[in-house]
């Protein structure tokens, strides 16, 4: 699983968060794009993607928004 992206978001009490994005590669020839991508905070909570631009933290149900 490859880091393939970091990004700031913010809940809607303006409370920020970092997520990180993963990706499996499926392929076997190194070609991240070929899987599929998982969300989470930075202290390794697990995201529900909404959106591009919205997510769920799993654990407590709050959503929160790209900035």
């Amino acid at each position: 699983m490859d880091l393939v992206e970091k990004f700031d978001a913010k809940g809607k009490t303006g409370a920020p968060y970092h997520v990180e994005v993963y990706q499996i590669e499926l392929d076997g020839t190194g070609d991240a794009a070929a899987g599929q991508r998982t969300y989470q905070l930075a202290d390794g909570r697990a995201l529900d993607p909404l959106s591009n631009e919205k997510f769920r933290i799993i654990q407590t149900g709050e959503k929160i928004y790209r900035v």
